[in-house]
């Protein structure tokens, strides 16, 4: 069960903000596991996610609405793909390139139902 605090629905066991989807991915309390064992450096970075709170991506694309954060995502990809070779992690960076790239199609398609 979810309730609304500052205008966003949080979760009922732990008050953390939940996903669009109403899940709450990051809690402890709910999901029964450690917090450091879910993160991992392209897709749930943790120092993107406020202890016990939103993740940074999900309260940017709160913010900035769909349109706004496809094309953020679109910025990121071509930040990404452009930096890769200068930064000591390629790989990682084009992972992370291709993780915008996801969120943007996500976002685009969405927008379109």
């Amino acid at each position: 069960m979810a309730l609304v605090k500052w205008g966003v629905q949080v979760c009922e066991m732990c008050k953390c903000i939940l996903d669009d989807d109403l899940s709450c991915p990051e809690c402890e309390v709910c999901n029964g596991e450690k917090m450091e064992e879910k993160f991992d450096e392209v897709n749930n970075p943790p120092h993107y996610t406020i202890r016990g709170g939103i993740e940074c991506i999900d309260y940017i694309k709160q913010v900035l609405g769909s349109e706004g954060f496809a094309y953020w995502c679109w910025g990121n990809v071509i930040k990404y793909q452009h930096r890769h070779e200068y930064k000591g992690k390629p790989i990682q960076d084009m992972e992370k390139a291709q993780f915008y790239l996801d969120k943007w199609i996500e976002t685009r398609k969405d927008m379109r139902k």
